[in-house]
């Protein structure tokens, strides 16, 4: 296996990330009331932007993980990058800050050893500057896969302990109304 770290996604490659990334995160459609997994068009103009670094797994020719990072919080839809630079005003000013979009390994045998070689490329540019990273974690991958633990777990292992908190969280509420009778 090899991971390249690409500004843009390679023509020949961007069918097949696309489709591994439809089927890494496509459960979520239906697990998470914030809108978590791109649609085509988001994914290929994600894929475009030089400002968001892609690792791309590949054993052979076949994608088995895919990750994206940036450390232009402006790359990102729907994040706040004044929330970030209000919080870490000096990261933020020296571009300290990085988002990790996604990150997402085949399930099965080797997938836990991709998982842990993407976090490990993705967090080269961010321990060589002393930065902070950021991830958007979902209820169910919370809740049901223990995520924010297993990397934490991960990345103290690949680049020594970090202090970690949860710095938001947004919950969604719906109030049912019975038939009239």
């Amino acid at each position: 296996m090899r991971v390249d770290v690409v500004a843009e996604m390679p023509a020949q490659l961007l069918d097949a990330a696309w489709g591994f990334y439809h089927d890494t995160f496509d459960e979520l459609r239906t697990r998470a009331a914030a809108r978590h997994v791109m649609y085509r068009h988001e994914f290929d103009d994600l894929m475009a932007d030089k400002r968001v670094m892609k690792y791309v797994a590949c054993d052979g020719d076949t994608v088995v993980g895919l990750a994206a990072q940036t450390d232009d919080l402006h790359a990102v839809p729907l994040i706040s990058p004044e929330y970030f630079a209000h919080r870490w005003p000096d990261h933020y000013a020296q571009r300290r800050l990085f988002y990790a979009v996604f990150v997402g390994a085949r399930p099965g045998l080797h997938g836990m050893g991709v998982f842990v070689t993407l976090l490990r490329e993705m967090m080269r540019p961010i321990t060589a500057v002393a930065g902070v990273v950021t991830i958007d974690v979902c209820t169910h991958n919370e809740a049901v896969r223990a995520l924010p633990q297993r990397v934490e777990l991960i990345l103290g292992r690949i680049a020594g302990a970090a202090r970690v908190q949860r710095v938001d969280s947004q919950s969604f509420w719906c109030y049912e109304f019975p038939a009239a009778s």
